[in-house]
């Protein structure tokens, strides 16, 4: 059974694909939720307790939060060995965003700092799990499905 045409140039999706690429985004946003609440102690614990600045503390926890967010969406996320190095290109990318993000809501709109980060990850999120999947963790099969479907 087809699900139908999806928005843009996706190709038709069945039922059973959709669910599972929706139960990916599911494990996808785990990892996500446990590399923020590790982004969070090391950014909270630097900031509040050695007293460095929010911005650098928040670095060292995006640093931190690639290797970890690497092995597990390899590991469990997708469960096949991605590009490591497209891997950091994404995060570099992702990362730079977020750092904005936080910025201009922490520094410009004046939201606590802790929250600014809550509110980037949330939004920046769908973004990052379609990067990954269609570049970093490219499933062959589906990428040969929206070819045929595009030179259709």
């Amino acid at each position: 059974m087809v699900f139908g045409k999806m928005v843009g140039s996706y190709p038709k999706l069945t039922l059973i694909e959709l669910r599972k690429d929706l139960s990916r985004y599911m494990t996808f946003l785990v990892g996500g939720g446990v590399s923020l609440l590790l982004n969070l102690m090391v950014t909270y614990g630097l900031t509040e307790y050695l007293h460095f600045w929010h911005m650098f503390s928040f670095a060292v926890a995006l640093t931190l939060e690639l290797f970890f967010l690497f092995i597990y969406h390899s590991l469990v996320t997708f469960k096949k060995k991605g590009h490591f190095f497209l891997f950091v290109m994404v995060i570099l990318f992702i990362s730079t965003l977020n750092w904005v993000s936080v910025y201009m809501l922490s520094e410009l709109w004046n939201i606590r700092y802790v929250f600014s980060i809550i509110i980037a990850a949330g939004v920046i999120s769908l973004l990052n799990y379609l990067i990954n999947r269609n570049v970093v963790f490219k499933d062959e099969k589906m990428n040969s499905r929206t070819e045929r479907f595009i030179k259709n």
